[in-house]
């Protein structure tokens, strides 16, 4: 018989392979490629990857601060170097005796790309807010805070398809309680171009 924490892993998985296979086969049933317009782009995306919840005045002992964790991500590149891009996050669970403390984000991303003279690689700053819900089932606590969020990135790109590689980092800050976080990812994804 299966654990609590092994049924929530296995439920998880199933939802990023949901996501995974979703955002696929949104970009399989696509138009045709057109031709591009110069500096211009929309494009969709998922990814999986690791996060470390980085808990520092939340006192839980044995506690595991990584798991796995995936997003979904949609933006547009509006200029060569400007873009814009709204990401979900679900960072998965930090897990300690008797506390699971739960994040999700709803970030919203300005974007920066590097004149580089490659055609085919993106390296790519991104700033912007990001709103994170936070629970502790333990404590049957529950916060949302909205805070300035980072990253950086890179990204291969194969005619309308590219994999891309970020790091990413949050703040979530409860005054009432005097909770302070600074949950990041390390993500692995692909996107699809659709203009």
């Amino acid at each position: 018989m299966m654990d609590k924490s092994n049924e929530r892993g296995a439920s998880r998985a199933r939802h990023l392979i949901a996501a995974l296979v979703g955002a696929g086969a949104l970009g399989l049933a696509s138009a045709p490629a057109q031709a591009q317009v110069p500096g211009f782009d929309l494009y969709l995306g998922a990814g999986i990857g690791q996060s470390n919840a980085d808990i520092g005045d939340i006192e839980i002992s044995n506690l595991d601060e990584k798991d796995m964790a995936w997003k979904i991500f949609g933006g547009a590149r509006i200029a060569s170097v400007l873009g814009a891009e709204l990401n979900y996050i679900d960072f998965g669970k930090a897990s300690g005796d008797g506390a699971d403390l739960e994040y999700k984000a709803l970030a919203a991303y300005g974007l920066f790309y590097l004149p580089l003279p490659l055609p085919i690689l993106d390296v790519y700053a991104k700033a912007g807010l990001a709103k994170i819900d936070l629970d502790i089932d333990a404590a049957d606590f529950s916060t949302d805070d909205t805070q300035f969020a980072y990253g950086l990135g890179a990204q291969l790109k194969f005619g309308s398809w590219a994999i891309r590689a970020e790091y990413e980092r949050f703040k979530v800050k409860d005054g009432d309680v005097d909770i302070s976080s600074k949950p990041s990812l390390l993500s692995l994804g692909f996107s699809k171009s659709f203009l």
